[in-house]
């Protein structure tokens, strides 16, 4: 399977590495994923390290992930989970496109913004005039403005829906 025989945009690939870091199992979608990865040598960098950190967190039943930014530009969740306990054990990994929620942390890092400024964004984006916002995070309209003031010219955008749009979806699309 390639990425013009269909359409991957909600399609999961699993691949299972073995405790020597060999391919148990790998479906066509993670086959795809993995080159869109630069797939050198049986697996990417990225997959191995989700993998060994796996292993490390599988007695508190926890979830290894990592957000990576493939050749094609778009931007990929890698999550895996140790089918067992100890160093010795398989581990299932699933890589899927990223979703803006996932992604608009790291967004939000990348421009500099603070938690106050994340609140407010995160506001914004979901549709809040200034006077609902300035209710919700208990200040008032005139500090939303100044909030929103620097939060655009952190992301260089002079409207909500750019903000929003750059935030949130620009990173899905890949550069061309």
């Amino acid at each position: 399977m390639t990425t013009t025989d269909t359409n991957l945009e909600d399609v999961t690939g699993v691949v299972v590495l073995a405790a020597d870091g060999s391919t148990a199992f790998l479906d066509d979608a993670a086959e795809t994923w993995i080159d869109e990865l630069g797939g050198r040598g049986p697996v990417p960098p990225v997959v191995n390290a989700v993998a060994v950190r796996a292993r490390a967190v599988a007695t508190a039943r926890r979830v290894a992930d990592a957000r990576v930014r493939a050749e094609s530009g778009r931007w990929l969740t890698v999550r895996g989970s140790a089918l067992a306990d100890g160093p010795g054990a398989q581990v299932a990994v699933m890589i899927e496109p990223a979703r803006p929620h996932e992604l608009a942390p790291l967004v939000a890092d990348a421009y500099g913004l603070t938690e106050r400024e994340r609140e407010v964004t995160h506001h914004v984006a979901r549709g809040l005039c200034t006077h609902a916002i300035a209710a919700r995070l208990y200040m008032s309209p005139w500090t939303v403005q100044d909030h929103l003031k620097a939060i655009f010219e952190k992301v260089g955008v002079t409207t909500r829906g750019e903000l929003v749009a750059h935030v949130f979806f620009q990173q899905h699309v890949p550069e061309l």
